[in-house]
């Protein structure tokens, strides 16, 4: 029979064997570092960087960047720009789109099919393409009811009756839920990322990464000092990788904060301000 020391010591062996043989993500520790910028004070949203790196990682070289645009549910919302065709697309590039169509800030949207059909259901400004899929890449719906009151749902949630829906796109999968990673996200395949953000409450936020993989970033999102200030309450993925784009006229604070992609891609995701609510007034 083994004694209590040997049997100890069997255990600690079994152990880091275990941990060694855990998919980096599980495992690995982040820094998150903020380096965000002065605010322009007439400006309505709130951007935020942040600067993340492996604990293991020391040196500016191993940190990554993380770009986000928050806004208050109370005054802006989302809008779908629908860019056509890929033969002859509507807008030259994202920052043409948002200044086109009045938009402050903005990202590329969802995935799309070889043919540059959209991956599921757009709606934008009212006009339908495509069919409300299923499948992880489909698993979220982001869209603003009536141009006034912005949501991130899960795709069983979404009723087209009830939210009436004038944009509208799917996209997927969720990197965070109920302030959690997402289990089963993929550790594979590292790669620039344009997601969207909500805290559960009133903000909403456009955002772009360098290069993870889904698991990595759903772990960096989650953390509780990621953004201390709005926790992440949900995340969905968009269409990354070479899609990836992010726009925003920083106004006085300095010049814009404009990342193309670098493909032509079928939709963009803006953000604009709610409409107003027509009051009939009675005779």
């Amino acid at each position: 029979m083994l004694s209590p020391l040997c049997r100890f010591r069997a255990f600690l062996l079994v152990l880091a064997l275990v941990l060694i043989g855990l998919p980096t993500p599980l495992w690995a520790d982040w820094r998150v570092e903020d380096e965000s910028t002065a605010q322009d004070p007439a400006s309505p949203f709130l951007h935020e960087r942040k600067l993340v790196s492996k604990a293991s990682e020391t040196g500016f070289l191993g940190a990554k960047r993380i770009d986000l645009v928050w806004f208050d549910a109370d005054q802006h919302t989302f809008r779908v720009i629908d860019n056509g065709s890929p033969v002859e697309p509507r807008y030259s590039g994202l920052a043409a789109a948002m200044i086109e169509n009045s938009a402050l800030a903005g990202c590329n949207g969802g995935f799309f099919l070889k043919n540059h059909e959209p991956s599921g259901l757009m709606i934008a400004d009212g006009a339908s393409t495509g069919r409300f899929g299923e499948g992880a890449l489909l698993s979220g719906v982001v869209l603003s009811s009536g141009r006034r009151n912005p949501y991130l749902l899960r795709r069983a949630q979404y009723d087209a009756g009830k939210y009436e829906a004038t944009d509208l796109i799917q996209a997927g999968p969720f990197l965070v839920d109920q302030g959690a990673t997402v289990r089963g996200l993929s550790p594979e395949s590292s790669r620039r990322r344009t997601f969207v953000l909500h805290d559960g409450d009133r903000w909403f936020a456009l955002g772009i990464s360098d290069a993870f993989t889904l698991a990595e970033l759903g772990e960096v999102l989650s953390r509780a000092d990621f953004s201390t200030a709005r926790p992440v309450h949900r995340a969905l993925n968009l269409d990354g990788g070479t899609s990836s784009g992010l726009y925003l006229n920083r106004g006085m604070a300095g010049g814009p904060l404009h990342i193309e992609p670098f493909k032509t891609v079928r939709n963009f995701l803006a953000i604009v301000p709610r409409e107003e609510v027509a009051v009939k007034k009675g005779r």
